[in-house]
């Protein structure tokens, strides 16, 4: 069986955005390309109107005469247009690809993750990356990469030209130019640490709303509005400030850069003047012309404009590699077992090519060697635990609550690694599980809807059929509409007792050769309780079944209990 593919991410910031930028190299590279030739017409439209300007000023020429410069000009300026036009496309589309690139890897890594590790993150900061972290790397693509090589490219190009026309202005501009991106440089280190700060506020920020958002009945209830409010207001206050300071690096930056132009300009505006006015005789004064000036006067503002848009664009490098570092973060983290990845790769081809209530066609058995239900190496919750189970054979996990009856569950998943003794599957180290937790996903839709999305190719007739088996067929079609029956927001319109009984339909029509049930009869009433007992009894034969509860009646059908209050009796009466 094909496993899927699971995602290495790059270890660092700067490696993730240089891996997307390979992977959209015809795209970026087609932006630089639209721009040098840009920067080419804008060469051919400026050297036309200096030449222009030369003929009438000082030459006298008729109009009619200069048509030709005039054509040059105007064309010029229109593909100039054009090619800047196709320069944001290219860049755009390159951007918008990455972007959802990096929203596939999140999404790949959501579903290879342990819910024990999603439950530890919260739901505002997932969204906040999913959402304004991924954005966050718009600029970075469809601004920032392309105009990495503009910078180097255009001031060349013009460059070339201003040493064709006089060799004394290009030096000068050729001093002036590295001060920018050194600049550039220094301010960028700093903004780049504080778009990383800011990047991890923000996302606390957005937790820490959200959570306030879902308890608001509680909060209503505990009169503590005005507390929260206050609470809410200082950390958007802190998250202001965070976002002052990086605009203030992003303004000083800005400001220098401006500086320095206007010096290197007004220092070639001083030269071309003195020496048109024949004040400056050395060098290649006199060769200069009122073409020759005027051009080198229009082309230094351009000179300067690919390294100023740079330094603005610098501060899109720095959000993005914020945001890069905190996504590598998320990337790296959590990563579960290779146990944990194959049986989930197993339990969703499964569902796509079983999907019905077919019985699991291979014979399964788990063996425990001195397992201990632990979370961590040093400090073990039971006795060691030896024993074997068959297809066919129910074990019931019993205990008080934190016993560790939900971890030896998540322990046989694969959800947590085993830290004590060793867990063999048979007759593969990947068999798919199905595992019933205590609070069920059910999402806001159709009853149907809800079962296709664990049992996608299940015929009306066999969900029908398995709700019959549960108890619920006749209260659905009487008091609601049957399959098409709406579950509301948080379970609304259903009893506790019918959003449980459903999820466990989903394991009927999907049954794997492990199942795993999690207090499958804590919210229902005892008629409720002998349809689960019932549809369990079906499903005994074809599986291994493993059921934490504290239900005398789940109890009763175990073929091996496990008290875990008094695991070591339990171990010499009835482990092997």
């Amino acid at each position: 069986m094909s496993k899927a593919l699971i995602l290495r991410p790059a270890q660092t910031g700067r490696h993730f955005l240089s891996s997307h930028a390979n992977k959209q190299r015809l795209a970026l590279s087609m932006a630089v390309i639209a721009g040098a030739l840009s920067t080419v017409f804008m060469l051919i439209q400026w050297l036309s109107f200096s030449f222009l300007a030369e003929k009438i000023i000082v030459d006298d020429a008729s109009l009619n005469t200069l048509n030709h410069l005039f054509i040059w000009f105007t064309a010029a300026l229109l593909i100039r247009t054009l090619l800047t036009r196709l320069q944001t496309v290219f860049s755009q589309t390159a951007s918008l690809h990455v972007r959802r690139s990096i929203r596939s890897a999140i999404l790949g890594h959501w579903r290879i993750s342990s819910p024990i590790n999603l439950k530890e993150t919260s739901v505002g900061a997932s969204a906040a990356q999913w959402v304004e972290e991924v954005e966050a790397m718009d600029g970075y693509f469809s601004r920032y990469w392309p105009q990495q090589m503009l910078a180097l490219i255009s001031p060349l190009l013009i460059l070339c030209v201003v040493a064709y026309l006089n060799w004394l202005c290009a030096v000068l501009l050729l001093i002036s130019a590295p001060l920018i991106p050194l600049f550039m440089i220094l301010v960028g280190m700093g903004a780049e640490r504080l778009n990383q700060k800011y990047s991890t506020i923000r996302q606390r920020l957005a937790g820490h709303f959200l959570d306030r958002v879902v308890n608001l009945t509680t909060i209503k209830m505990l009169g503590a509005e005005n507390d929260v409010f206050e609470e809410v207001g200082e950390h958007s206050d802190n998250y202001r400030k965070v976002i002052m300071k990086t605009l203030k690096l992003a303004f000083l930056s800005s400001t220098v850069l401006e500086f320095f132009t206007s010096i290197a300009i007004a220092s070639l505006a001083i030269y071309i003047g003195f020496s048109l006015y024949g004040a400056i005789t050395w060098g290649p004064a006199d060769s200069l012309t009122l073409f020759t000036g005027l051009v080198i006067l229009i082309l230094a503002p351009e000179f300067f404009q690919p390294l100023r848009n740079l330094s603005q664009y610098y501060h899109d490098r720095a959000t993005a590699i914020g945001a890069a570092n905190n996504l590598v973060v998320l990337l790296n983290e959590g990563s579960e077992s290779q146990v944990y990845n194959e049986r989930k790769n197993l339990n969703e081809q499964l569902s796509s090519e079983i999907g019905t209530s077919k019985k699991p066609d291979c014979k399964a058995r788990i063996e425990f060697h001195k397992l201990c239900v632990a979370f961590q190496e040093n400090h073990a919750l039971t006795a060691p635990i030896n024993t074997a189970l068959n297809t066919g054979q129910t074990l019931v996990i019993t205990g008080n609550s934190g016993s560790g009856k939900s971890t030896l569950l998540n322990i046989i998943a694969g959800y947590i690694p085993v830290t004590h003794g060793e867990l063999h599957f048979y007759p593969c180290h990947d068999l798919p599980i199905a595992y019933l937790p205590q609070n069920a996903w059910i999402k806001n839709d159709t009853i149907y809807n809800n079962l296709t999305a664990l049992a996608p190719n299940a015929s009306k007739k066999d969900m029908l059929d398995a709700l019959d088996t549960l108890g619920l067929a006749s209260e659905l079609a009487l008091n609601h509409s049957g399959l098409d029956t709406v579950i509301g927001e948080h379970g609304q319109g259903l009893s506790g007792g019918q959003m449980q009984r459903i999820a466990l339909a989903r394991v009927l029509l999907n049954p794997a050769p492990i199942v795993l049930l999690d207090e499958p009869s804590a919210k229902l009433d005892l008629i409720s309780k002998k349809f689960i007992i019932k549809a369990l009894q079906t499903l005994k034969p074809d599986v291994i079944l493993v059921i934490a509860t504290h239900d005398p009646s789940l109890i009763s059908i175990a073929d091996i209990h496990l008290n875990l209050d008094t695991l070591k009796e339990v171990e010499n009466a009835v482990l092997v």
